[in-house]
């Protein structure tokens, strides 16, 4: 008799690190300080904290030693959620240049009603998807529709299925729960409130850690 021993394969890990680091106009992407922000992307308070950093003009890029690194977090009591950070992730994949501008337009949707429970309820995946691509391609992100449909040969799961896995896998890996939630160089601030303006933002930069991130100048 013999016996035929399978090698169980690890599960796969992502190939890059984890996240989206858009580049300021100087073109870099990575410095000393790294603040991460675990946004959902249909969440109104992730909505005001995505604006006073990136939409504001005064934050993103106004800082020579800090990198932004969005990271999506996926709340699953809001089922359309999956969809709409499918999509992100997709024009991450396909027009990384596109991303910032993908989820500013995503926000803004967000305002007028978009993509709310109300909004999706009674709409398809198909039907959502729709509307997620017809967005993508405003912004100049065309192609991921290809990306967001239906694996043909298994009858399940999209090219964006293993990419949100690893989305929500490391944000757990990390403890956050709550959207929004910061990061300062791997450890959570919770000094830090997503209702904070962009001033206050300056003011909890300025000191570029001297004061272990406290908010001593605020």
């Amino acid at each position: 008799t013999y016996i035929i021993y399978h090698k169980a394969m690890p599960p796969p890990l992502i190939a890059e690190q984890s996240g989206f680091a858009p580049a300021d106009s100087s073109g870099a992407t990575r410095r000393p300080i790294q603040v991460e922000l675990f946004l959902d992307l249909i969440c109104p308070f992730s909505r005001k904290m995505f604006a006073a950093v990136f939409d504001s003009g005064k934050v993103f890029g106004q800082h020579p030693n800090v990198t932004f690194v969005i990271q999506q977090v996926v709340q699953p009591w809001h089922p359309q959620g999956s969809y709409v950070h499918e999509a992100a992730l997709a024009v991450k994949h396909l027009a990384p240049d596109k991303y910032l501008a993908f989820c500013s337009a995503l926000y803004k949707a967000f305002d007028e009603g978009k993509f709310k429970d109300a909004d999706t309820w009674d709409k398809s995946r198909s039907q959502i998807y729709a509307d997620l691509v017809a967005l993508a391609e405003s912004v100049g992100a065309a192609g991921i529709d290809k990306c967001l449909a239906m694996n043909a040969e298994s009858q399940e799961c999209n090219q964006m299925t293993q990419h949100l896995k690893w989305a929500v896998k490391y944000h757990r890996c990390r403890g956050v729960h709550v959207t929004p939630t910061v990061h300062v160089n791997g450890l959570e601030a919770g000094v830090v409130s997503s209702g904070w303006t962009a001033e206050q933002w300056v003011a909890f930069l300025q000191p570029q850690g001297a004061d272990n991130w406290t908010g001593s100048n605020m």
